[in-house]
């Protein structure tokens, strides 16, 4: 996880950077205009190119987590599954207690559901909130950038 925050860390101080431009740019008298340095801005705007893919990326990475974390969860089910018809079968040859068996399949079937319901609303909720984040955090940059580009013109 600290790849991200350095990487939210590096588009905060980079927006931070483009308030500073912005506050530092001298004003045409009797007009809302500033006068800015075009060179910083352009390689400013530049450097918050480059940091925003990182984010993207970072959240596809995440997507792909929960789905190896859905796989998963599906293998240790049908792993449950395939464990509990050999048990099952195990007890209806040994002692032919086949009610027994079914049982104990049962509730074994319903184990690994639940377990892997569990484990897909977990994931589903980690993802859910990194993306919210990812969400929020590029509608701050986004609307910072455009009261840059607006007190430009």
């Amino acid at each position: 996880m600290s790849a991200i925050s350095d990487m939210r860390m590096d588009l905060q101080y980079l927006i931070d950077r483009l308030e500073t431009l912005i506050r530092a740019g001298r004003r045409m008298p009797i007009t809302s205009k500033l006068l800015m340095d075009e060179q910083e801005l352009v390689d400013l705007v530049d450097q918050m190119r480059t940091v925003l893919p990182e984010e993207i990326r970072y959240a596809k990475h995440v997507l792909r987590e929960k789905e190896q974390i859905l796989s998963d969860a599906q293998g240790q089910a049908d792993e449950l599954l395939r464990v509990a018809r050999q048990q099952a079968e195990g007890l209806v040859e040994k002692e032919g207690l086949l009610k027994q068996a079914k049982v104990q399949a049962d509730e074994i079937r319903k184990q690994a559901q639940d377990e892997a319901e569990r484990v897909q609303v977990g994931a589903d909720n980690y993802v859910r909130q990194v993306l919210a984040d990812l969400s929020d955090s590029l509608q701050r940059q986004l609307a910072s950038i455009n009261k840059g580009l607006d007190s430009l013109k």
